[in-house]
């Protein structure tokens, strides 16, 4: 009877184990199978993803080689022109970027300063930047006819309309930021408006405003296509610019002068960037930073 008894308890635990170590083959088998799963959905993924990837790049290339094609249709005069005119429009972008930085810098500075006009005043100014400037277009264009203003000139103001908001904003931001501890330090060492404006508020707010500036000029491009050549009535004034090289040649659907035009405003851009803007940046974030 023992024998017996221990023998059947044996089994017992022989068959547990063996049910333990099947329904374990069986978990690792799942586990495989679910490992095969996801290693081919992820390949799947991973082959879509690269796909659409070389599909995007193909597009571009073949777009990028036949505005190429098209370019190479004009006239060696024709290009340099282009970027000629791209002289007279970086001229008009830097005077709006700094004819825009007389007025915002002591506005700017003068609301940052002041909590309470702060908060009065940055909604008004949210108002007045979200207005359409090409709605006043007209009327200034009228304005030049009236007084025989050339638009060489006039179509820096018409620039200004719309970027000088990002130096203001910018700006004001720089102005907020000035830690309390620095104001108060100022004015216990007694400085004069001189004094505090060379060694505390422009070297603190010079970060923000190099931001602005960068803002502002990009803008200014994009704005000297609509700045350059304006119209009234049967009165056209179109400006020697790029701008106004890329609404002319958009008017007459000349791709060549189109894609042309618009290369060459990006390279300015970008080379403006790279030499000027990212040199101030740096600048800015290393001598000029407070924070």
């Amino acid at each position: 009877m023992r024998k017996s008894v221990v023998i059947s308890q044996v089994q017992t635990v022989v068959r547990t184990i063996a049910l333990k170590i099947k329904s374990s083959i069986k978990g690792i088998n799942r586990n495989k199978l679910n490992l095969k799963e996801n290693t081919l959905i992820k390949f799947w993924v991973r082959l879509l993803k690269w796909g659409a990837a070389f599909g995007v790049i193909y597009v571009i290339i073949n777009h990028v080689f036949d505005g190429l094609l098209l370019v190479l249709q004009l006239s060696r005069s024709d290009l340099l022109k282009a970027i000629g005119y791209g002289g007279y429009t970086f001229l008009r972008v830097l005077a709006g970027t700094l004819i825009g930085t007389l007025w915002t810098v002591p506005v700017g500075v003068s609301i940052g300063l002041n909590p309470k006009l702060a908060r009065f005043a940055q909604p008004l100014i949210q108002i007045a930047a979200s207005f359409p400037a090409n709605m006043v277009f007209p009327f200034i264009t009228l304005f030049y006819l009236n007084y025989h203003i050339s638009i060489e000139i006039g179509a820096v103001p018409l620039m200004i309309l719309g970027t000088q908001w990002y130096i203001l904003f910018n700006v004001i931001a720089g102005a907020l930021a000035i830690p309390n501890d620095l104001k108060e330090a100022s004015t216990v060492l007694g400085l004069n408006c001189y004094e505090r404006w060379k060694k505390l508020i422009l070297p603190a707010i010079f970060p923000y405003l190099v931001t602005g500036w960068i803002t502002a000029s990009g803008g200014a491009w994009n704005a000297s296509i609509v700045s350059e050549i304006v119209s009234w009535q049967n009165h056209d004034l179109i400006a020697t610019g790029l701008g106004a090289y890329i609404a002319s040649a958009t008017y007459e659907g000349n791709w060549p002068k189109i894609i042309w035009g618009i290369t060459v405003m990006a390279l300015i851009v970008v080379f403006t960037n790279r030499l000027i803007w990212r040199k101030l940046y740096k600048l800015a974030n290393e001598k000029f930073n407070i924070a």
